[in-house]
């Protein structure tokens, strides 16, 4: 695969699907898999199925027999780059921080929960996710001592640019972000703006259509 191409975000997705797919054939002890079972289980066309994988550089499947289960793992882990374990903090600790500081999806991405900050005195000293809460203004040598790569903002709208620029001073790479407003960001800083409510509204756009 050539690693300076870079993936659009449907294929992503999908190749995100294959991989918890792919790991709980391996639980249930599968060897292999058609290109044809992992479309079937997934709702996506087999042909689809088999272009993502030609395009992560691997053979194609054996007739009648498919693909080995471990190898395809192998590859997608190494894609995403799960099995390095990545410091991550979190800044806002809110109830979204909260929930996402308590959650699992950490470890299953290859983060390990670093720090958490916020800058409420009624917050900072608490306990979140087994950490200390630390002030904000704590960030920069926290990051730089403890080289934290990654960072998830769950703070209010009219902080968030505020504080990426904080966490882009202090060396931050990647942002997760939560706050409702796009925040900008120096080119080799990767971030990826979650709004929440986008996602309610296509649930709501395909109840309403699954209706009609």
């Amino acid at each position: 695969m050539n690693r300076k191409k870079r993936l659009s975000r449907a294929c992503i997705l999908r190749l995100e699907l294959y991989l918890d797919f792919l790991e709980n054939l391996q639980k249930e002890g599968r060897k292999s898999v058609t290109s044809t079972e992992i479309g079937g289980a997934l709702g996506l066309d087999p042909v689809k199925v088999r272009q993502d994988l030609f395009g992560l550089g691997t053979a194609a499947g054996r007739p009648k027999v498919g693909y080995e289960v471990i190898h395809l793992i192998k590859m997608l882990r190494g894609l995403f780059d799960i099995d390095r374990i990545k410091p991550i903090c979190i800044v806002g600790c809110g109830n979204l921080g909260k929930a996402l500081a308590g959650s699992d999806v950490w470890e299953k991405a290859g983060y390990k929960l670093a720090a958490a900050f916020d800058n409420n005195p009624d917050v900072v000293g608490s306990e979140l996710a087994g950490l200390n809460v630390r002030s904000v203004t704590e960030m920069f040598g926290v990051i730089k001592s403890e080289g934290i790569e990654a960072a998830v903002i769950t703070v209010p709208v009219d902080a968030a640019q505020d504080t990426a620029d904080l966490l882009t001073g202090a060396g931050i790479k990647a942002i997760w972000n939560f706050a409702q407003v796009n925040i900008q960001a120096a080119e080799e800083v990767v971030v990826e703006n979650q709004f929440l409510a986008w996602g309610l509204i296509i649930v709501s756009h395909r109840a309403k259509w699954a209706q009609e």
